[in-house]
């Protein structure tokens, strides 16, 4: 690893921990961890399922993708190599880790042409940002606090749905076929992580439920937060937009962070497995 590289990540363990320093000089702790602890354990158990679910769904998106690269992996092996990429995205610094290690094994293994796989990766990950948007247009509306022009959010769903056409058109032509695929499955893969969120909310005894759309606006505000490659992983960033948008959105604060932690573990939780593809990492991919 280059000098330059080892800096840039210090920089973001830095800016994790200063941002993790500053949500907790500002909040109850004690009050959070009560909450987590009197959370309903039955709808934990099935958010974190729900967010499980979220990830296999994810990984038909990718392999929407790869079939037009075109890479032939068999679903199994995408199956493998996406959990490999989940491990290393979320506990190794960077953030996107795992899928520049994906984008070597596919390479090496595969034999495929590193810019289209690439392309394909990066296409994956816009395509989830791009509902992301679309879903905080959604919730714009509905929110009980002055923002300029709010009624008008859901113009603009057409713009960011053409936006993320014209990024395959400009990425790589022949990913264009796999457009209403890979809308539909990453709007598939949204929603079952806002059930995931829905139900932390539910297991946190929140009886605030037209306060809902609130909280989900923060919940995918945060998401976009924590993808900034300015933080590790997303610690401390996912943590600094719940707290300053409950103050803003006038919703509990406990109860935010205490969404953005519980969440946060089901994630690290559906990654952990991927630790047994690193023993053989080549392992996961036959030669082609």
């Amino acid at each position: 690893m280059s000098s330059r590289k080892i800096l840039n990540n210090i920089l973001k363990v830095v800016v994790s921990c200063l941002a993790v320093y500053y949500v907790v000089s500002r909040i109850d702790i004690a009050e959070i961890m009560e909450k987590v602890r009197s959370a309903d354990l039955l709808l934990l158990l099935a958010a974190l399922a729900a967010y499980t679910i979220s990830q296999l769904a994810a990984s038909f998106r990718l392999r929407n993708l790869f079939n037009l690269v075109p890479i032939t992996i068999t679903q199994k092996e995408n199956i493998k190599l996406y959990w490999l990429g989940l491990f290393y995205n979320l506990f190794l610094p960077g953030g996107v880790g795992g899928d520049g290690f994906k984008v070597y094994l596919l390479g090496k293994y595969k034999k495929s042409n590193l810019k289209t796989v690439i392309g394909a990766i990066l296409s994956d990950r816009v395509s989830g940002l791009s509902i992301i948007v679309i879903l905080l247009l959604v919730f714009i509306p509905m929110l009980d606090y002055n923002i300029p022009f709010k009624n008008l959010a859901w113009v603009a769903i057409p713009l960011v749905a053409a936006a993320f056409y014209l990024f395959l058109y400009i990425v790589n032509k022949k990913l264009l076929p796999a457009f209403p695929r890979v809308m539909g499955w990453a709007i598939c893969v949204q929603m079952l992580q806002m059930l995931s969120a829905v139900l932390i909310l539910a297991s946190l005894h929140i009886d605030a439920r037209h306060m809902y759309d609130a909280y989900l606006f923060l919940f995918f505000l945060s998401a976009i937060a924590g993808s900034l490659p300015i933080t590790l992983g997303g610690i401390g960033a996912r943590e600094l937009v719940f707290l300053w948008g409950a103050q803003y959105l006038g919703v509990n604060e406990g109860s935010a962070i205490a969404l953005s932690l519980l969440f946060y573990t089901a994630s690290a939780i559906t990654a952990l497995p991927g630790i047994i593809y690193t023993i053989k990492p080549a392992a996961i991919l036959k030669e082609s």
